[in-house]
This record gives C-alpha cells, sequence and structure tokens, in this order.
C-alpha cells in the first residue's frame, strides 16, 4: 500500500530566541534526531523547513541550540511521558488541516523523548 506524503511548513520565529545558531525539528518521523531535520533561516528570522508526512497526527517539538522547545503556532499539545509535552499538527491530505482528533487520545508510544 503506497501512502501518501503531504508538504507541511514548520516554522519557528527567530525573535523567540534572537541569538539561536541552529533550530531542528524532532519527531517520531526522524528519530527525534536533532540532526535529521535542520531549518533555514529566512531574512526575516524566521527558520522554517518543508518536511512530507503523511496524512494525521504528528507529535514534534523543536530543538534550539540544544533546548528543547514547543511550537507556538502548533495545533494543540499532547502528554510525552516524561512530565512535559509535544506539539501536535494535524496534516490533512493536500494540504487541508485534518480533523482533530478525540482530545481523550494519548500518544502512548514507546519512541518518545523528554522536552
Amino acid at each position: 500500500m503506497r501512502t501518501t506524503l503531504v508538504p507541511v511548513v514548520f516554522r519557528f520565529p527567530g525573535g523567540l530566541t534572537p541569538s539561536a545558531n541552529q533550530v531542528a525539528i524532532l519527531g517520531p518521523w526522524n528519530g527525534w534526531n536533532p540532526r535529521a531535520h535542520t531549518l533555514a533561516k529566512d531574512p526575516q528570522g524566521v527558520w522554517m523547513i518543508t518536511l512530507y508526512l503523511p496524512p494525521g497526527r504528528t507529535i514534534y517539538c523543536f530543538n534550539v541550540d540544544g533546548a528543547y522547545w514547543l511550537d507556538p503556532d502548533d495545533d494543540g499539545r499532547v502528554p510525552n511521558g516524561w512530565g512535559s509535552e509535544y506539539s501536535v499538527r494535524h496534516v490533512g491530505a493536500s494540504g487541508r488541516p485534518a480533523p482533530e482528533p478525540d482530545r481523550d487520545e494519548e500518544w502512548s508510544e514507546g519512541n518518545s523523548m523528554p522536552v
């Protein structure tokens, strides 16, 4: 079965950490590896990256010079099992937002990382 991937743009406002040298996005799709997906800084100071993800809910966080940050523009938050939270993005088919899942659902896979 072939999975359709959707382009999803993630942005991290540079004004939150103006002296940052590197921003990466971490999630289960990259093994929570801070070297796998680094963002590029645009002339306005916004860090951005486009990832191709399957439709549905994805959890993630940003790594800013080694410190974990939630996305101020996320679609919500879920507990991560480490006493903190992950950001949530609902990826819809063809770039449209996906409907929000039941709020009682919690992410419970074993490949989490503290934030």
